[in-house]
C-alpha cells in the first residue's frame, strides 16, 4: 500500500505541473482513472500477484499429473450436468480466465457439451482477478455471509448445469477417462510457465485496461457516471440496496471483468459499502455478463444466438439472485 501511493505522489509530481487533474488530459492521464494511476496500480499492484499465485498452484495441480484424476473424480457429478470429467478442465481454466476456458471446450466430445460448458463458464465462474478479490473478502466478510455467497453461486451453477442438462437436445455419450501415475512436480518448470502466463495474462489485460480506463476517464470527466447511477438507480439503490456507485463497477465489467473487481476492491477498501452491500456487490459481479472479450470468442465459434442469449441471461440472472438476496439480508 505505501508503495502504491508512492508511486501515485510520484507520477503526478511528474505530470502535474505541465497538466492540472482538473483538466481533461490531467484527468486522462494522472486523474483517479487515469491511465498511469489506476491501470498500473490495479494491474501490478493487486492484479498481478494474486493471479500468479492462482497459475502457480494450476501449474502444480497439472505437472504433478492431478488433473486427470480430478477429472474422473468430478465425472459422476458432472454427468447429471450434461457433462463428463474432462470438462473440468475449461471449467478449472475458467477460474483463470473465462476467454481462454471458451477456447478450450474445444477438447469436449460434442456441440452440446460445448454449449453447456460455456454457458457455465459465461455465468457461474469468476474469473482470477475475481477469484483474487473474493479470497481478499473472505477475511472482510462475517462468515455467515462469505458462506452465503458460496451457496448462492454454487447453487447457480448446480441448477443451470441441471436446466441445460433437461433442455438442450441430445444425450452425453460415454467416455473412458485416463488416470496416468502420480509424479513429483518440477518446479523449475512451473515457475517458468507461471512467469510466461503472468505475461501472456498482461499482454491480454493491459490493452483491455488501457481501453477502459479512458473510457471511463471520459465518463468521469464528463459526469458520465452520474447520470449512469441516475439511470441505474432503480436497480442499484432500490432493488439491490447498494451505493448508486456500484454502477461504475458494472460499466467496468462489461469491459473487463478484472477492471470491476480491482475497483470493487478499491472502493470497499475506502470503507464505501457495508458487510451487506459487499456480499450483495460481489454476487452481482460473479454472475454479470461476461467480458467483451469471452463475447468475441463466442461469436467466432459461430455461436452468435448463442452469445447473445448468455449476454441477456447472465444480466437478468445476476440481478434477480442480488435482489433475491438484498431482500433475504434486509428481511432477517
Amino acid at each position: 500500500m505505501e508503495f502504491g501511493k508512492y508511486y501515485l505522489s510520484m507520477v503526478r509530481g511528474i505530470i502535474g505541473p505541465f497538466c492540472s487533474e482538473d483538466s481533461f488530459w490531467g484527468n486522462l492521464l494522472i486523474g483517479q482513472y487515469g491511465i498511469f494511476t489506476m491501470t498500473p496500480a490495479y494491474l501490478f499492484g493487486l492484479l498481478l500477484p494474486l493471479v500468479a499465485g492462482f497459475y502457480f498452484l494450476r501449474n502444480v495441480l497439472d505437472d504433478s499429473c492431478l488433473f486427470p484424476r480430478i477429472a474422473v473424480l468430478f465425472d459422476r457429478p458432472f454427468r447429471l450436468l450434461g457433462l463428463n470429467g474432462n470438462a473440468i478442465v475449461p471449467i478449472l481454466l475458467g477460474f483463470g480466465c473465462v476467454t481462454v476456458a471458451l477456447v478450450s471446450t474445444t477438447i469436449l466430445g460434442s456441440r452440446r457439451e460445448r454449449l453447456i460448458a460455456s454457458a457455465l463458464l459465461c455465468i457461474a465462474v469468476p474469473c482470477s482477478a475475481q477469484i483474487a478479490i473474493i479470497v481478499s473478502f473472505a477475511f472482510l466478510l462475517d462468515f455467515r455471509y462469505f458462506l452465503l455467497y458460496f451457496l448462492v453461486i454454487s447453487g447457480i451453477f448446480l441448477l443451470l448445469g441441471l436446466l441445460l442438462n433437461l433442455l438442450l437436445p441430445g444425450t452425453l455419450q460415454p467416455e473412458t477417462l485416463p488416470t496416468p501415475r502420480l509424479r513429483l512436480p518440477n518446479f523449475k518448470k512451473i515457475i517458468k510457465n507461471t512467469a510466461g502466463e503472468a505475461v501472456i495474462f498482461l499482454r491480454s489485460t493491459v490493452p483491455a485496461f488501457l481501453i477502459g480506463g479512458i473510457v471511463i476517464a471520459i465518463l468521469d470527466y464528463y459526469n458520465g457516471f452520474m447520470k449512469l447511477r441516475e439511470w441505474c438507480a432503480p436497480i442499484t439503490v432500490e432493488l439491490l440496496k447498494v451505493p448508486e456507485n456500484a454502477a461504475n463497477l458494472f460499466v467496468m465489467s462489461i469491459i473487463k471483468r478484472d477492471l470491476g473487481a480491482a475497483a470493487f476492491y478499491s472502493m470497499v477498501s475506502d470503507g464505501s459499502f457495508t458487510q451487506k452491500e459487499i456480499l450483495i456487490t460481489l454476487i452481482v459481479l460473479t454472475l454479470f455478463v461476461p467480458c467483451f472479450a469471452s463475447q468475441m470468442i463466442l461469436f467466432k465459434q459461430g455461436k452468435a444466438l448463442f452469445a447473445s442469449l448468455i449476454w441477456v441471461g447472465s444480466f437478468l440472472v445476476a440481478f434477480s439472485a442480488g435482489g433475491f438476496v438484498s431482500w433475504l439480508v434486509y428481511s432477517f
